[in-house]
């Protein structure tokens, strides 16, 4: 793994578990002392941080750490439960077969991600989650419903597949598949109930992490 995408990783982690207090100012060369790197690639990690959200432009030099809390990733969990569940089950009634081959695909990219080797595995799995559940959004055919799950589905304090464990991540392909298979039945409650329980495990793993 190139040192960029290690140091942004690594820093990432640290803040999605909350190893630095919110409000934090967070200098370059702290930062690169701690984790052994030049500044240039904490540079290049506060500014890939600053555009999700985990951090703020200090008005100085560095970043101000972001505040949140352990009960906004349950809120949102809980929001994110509700809308896709829902979601899953139009979804299943309303989904085109070119929808759910995209779909598919998605999570085959997904499988593929996490068997490989490449530096930039664990960008590939969370992006190829982001179109899965992006995808099924899309197949309820509700614009609201669409708009308000992909704000959700984008925040960065429920998007960290490095707290998985291989295991896990082979784990939420399944989860996705048997969703898949819901959606294939035109089965709405097996949809709702197989998103329910993907989003719940997710969840407890965020739990774990704190």
């Amino acid at each position: 793994m190139k040192i960029g995408e290690r140091v942004y990783q690594t820093l990432r982690r640290q803040l999605m578990v909350n190893h630095y207090e919110p409000g934090t100012h967070l200098r370059e060369e702290t930062v690169a002392a701690e984790l052994g790197a030049s500044r240039t690639p904490i540079r290049g990690a506060f500014q890939r941080l600053i555009a999700e959200g985990l951090l703020t432009q200090a008005e100085t030099r560095g970043a101000i750490v972001t505040g949140w809390r352990k009960s906004d990733t349950e809120d949102i969990f809980r929001l994110r439960i509700l809308l896709e569940g829902e979601a899953a089950a139009m979804a299943a009634r309303n989904i085109t077969a070119q929808q759910l081959d995209e779909i598919i695909v998605a999570n085959e990219a997904m499988r593929e991600a996490i068997a490989g080797k490449k530096s930039d595995r664990i960008e590939r799995i969370s992006q190829a989650n982001k179109l899965f559940h992006e995808g099924l959004l899309d197949a309820a055919g509700q614009s609201y419903l669409r708009m308000f799950g992909r704000t959700l589905l984008h925040l960065p304090m429920v998007s960290g597949f490095f707290i998985y464990t291989p295991e896990e991540m082979e784990e939420s392909v399944h989860q996705h598949q048997e969703i898949i298979e819901a959606l294939q039945a035109r089965n709405e409650d097996w949809a709702k109930s197989a998103m329910g329980v993907h989003l719940n495990r997710a969840l407890e793993r965020f739990r774990r992490s704190r």
